[in-house]
């Protein structure tokens, strides 16, 4: 019985972590993109982990994988190109790993399953909330349109999901993507290059390295957050309770803010370490929340951390691993 984890970069290697704590054998496929594979290795100290390094673009390594993971109970898809920065990755690249990977992950699924008469495993999908797009307003749950997207990363989330619709609906396996918030909070992989973090995490770097955290008028737009171990436990629980065969969104969303209420978190806590906050401009007047539901609560899943209080956790991290 072995959980094979496809991406094993910021949160699939807290995912890895997890499941190694909880007993389970676990293997990784990883290319290396974007990822320090010495610090994925280094899970192997936590339980039974075996690291397969490849691509998901090359359908040899994906089948690589499955085959040293022998028995797969359980599929996690988290490899992607996910940053929006345009520096990030050529175009090509990234509808190349978000696109294709996502096929080969599922086939090669279905392939194991048919070769040995059993039912496919379930695949969990990283999805974004962002696939709802900007401007919400009201009650978000997992039945709201798709909405406007503004780059390729996120698009190509929305072309995911659909491809795993498909095949649930065709081929009778499960894929549950869960829409998780901006994701924040200290991993085993934790990365500094601000083509490849999150808001959260770059504006603490920006406080401890004495820049100014300017934030543009639509930092007063309310953006969707999850806690690195909110987003770990919603992928844990994301096909409780599902039928097999089923094609079941969700989301993992633990608050809604605006980048200005994050740039307040992080400056409470720089001045707290110490660290000089000068006065980035005036916060303007805050609009109204959207509020969100996820059909995980009927899994027992609740988000557990909160921005105002975990964000010190990552400053400090930060503070020990950035040079003065």
């Amino acid at each position: 019985m072995t959980v094979l984890v496809v991406g094993a970069g910021y949160i699939g290697a807290a995912l890895i972590a997890a499941c190694l704590r909880a007993g389970e054998r676990v293997v990784a496929l990883e290319n290396g993109f974007a990822t320090d594979l010495n610090a994925v290795a280094g899970l192997g100290a936590l339980g039974d982990f075996t690291l397969v390094r490849g691509d998901v673009r090359d359908r040899e390594a994906v089948d690589a994988a499955f085959r040293s993971a022998d028995e797969v109970t359980s599929v996690y898809l988290l490899a992607a190109q996910a940053s929006a920065n345009p520096d990030a990755a050529s175009p090509e690249f990234t509808e190349e790993v978000n696109l294709r990977g996502p096929r080969h992950i599922i086939e090669a699924a279905l392939d194991v399953s048919r070769k040995r008469g059993v039912a496919p495993p379930p695949v969990v999908y990283g999805s974004s909330f962002h696939c709802y797009g900007p401007e919400l307003t009201g009650t978000i749950d997992e039945g709201r349109p798709y909405g406007v997207q503004g780059d390729l990363s996120h698009l190509s989330k929305i072309y995911a999901e659909k491809l795993g619709e498909m095949y649930a609906r065709r081929d009778g396996i499960t894929f549950a993507p869960i829409r998780l918030g901006i994701v924040y909070g200290v991993g085993p992989v934790m990365k500094q290059d601000r083509r490849f973090i999150t808001v959260p995490h770059a504006f603490c770097l920006r406080r401890i390295r004495c820049e100014p955290v300017m934030v543009t008028a639509s930092g007063a737009r309310p953006l969707a957050f999850c806690h690195l171990n909110d987003a770990v436990a919603a992928l844990r629980v994301a096909t409780v309770g599902v039928p097999d065969g089923t094609y079941a969104p969700a989301n993992a969303v633990s608050e809604i803010l605006t980048a200005y209420e994050v740039r307040d978190a992080v400056d409470h806590v720089a001045r707290d370490a110490g660290i000089a906050v000068p006065d980035d401009g005036r916060v303007p007047e805050l609009p109204s929340r959207f509020t969100v539901i996820s059909r995980l609560a009927t899994a027992g899943w609740s988000p557990q951390r909160r921005m105002r209080e975990a964000i010190a956790e990552v400053m400090a991290h930060f503070c020990q691993v950035v040079p003065a």
